[in-house]
């Protein structure tokens, strides 16, 4: 291990109640604890250190830590968490509301349909992969070989669209 990597770590360590802090407020509304989330921070960072795809300068920020890149690489983890298990939401109020809105929700739904349907034909079929299928850009990219730009600026009209008719209404 390099003398870098291993100040990273002495760094990591020596303030772990910041990140610990870090992951509390991140997981706070979720079923998983803080302590979990940073030891899978702490995997993860070792594991894309290691493959060599976060570099050195982008952890470190003038000697120091950089903490804006851990609460988004902690963040991250969370949400992905979160896609995998559905149920790790506690919050019963949210779900008691969302279960007394389903109706609202379908219609909701039922309206981007309208509105998605008036689209021209490339913005409506990449559009549906990303909302139905794909939920990322660079996934949506990859599959169809279009351009991350292009994909990018398609979706972002499209919501941009939606929203203008939305508030219209």
């Amino acid at each position: 291990m390099s003398t870098e990597v291993n100040n990273i770590l002495h760094l990591l360590v020596r303030d772990e109640e910041t990140w610990l802090s870090m992951a509390e407020e991140i997981s706070s509304n979720s079923k998983i604890p803080a302590k979990d989330l940073l030891h899978d921070f702490y995997i993860a960072l070792h594991s894309k250190i290691d493959s060599k795809k976060v570099k050195i300068n982008d952890i470190l920020y003038n000697d120091s830590l950089n903490k804006a890149f851990i609460y988004k690489m902690m963040h991250n983890i969370f949400i992905d968490t979160i896609r995998v298990d559905k149920d790790l939401l506690i919050d019963k109020d949210l779900k008691n509301i969302i279960e007394a809105d389903n109706t609202k929700y379908v219609d909701i739904e039922k309206v981007v349909d309208d509105i998605v349907n008036e689209f021209y034909w490339f913005d409506r079929k990449l559009f549906n992969l990303y909302r139905k299928k794909f939920h990322s850009i660079r996934k949506l990219s990859a599959a169809t070989n279009i351009s991350h730009v292009v994909v990018w600026r398609t979706i972002n009209n499209c919501i941009k669209e939606i929203k203008k008719k939305i508030n219209e209404e």
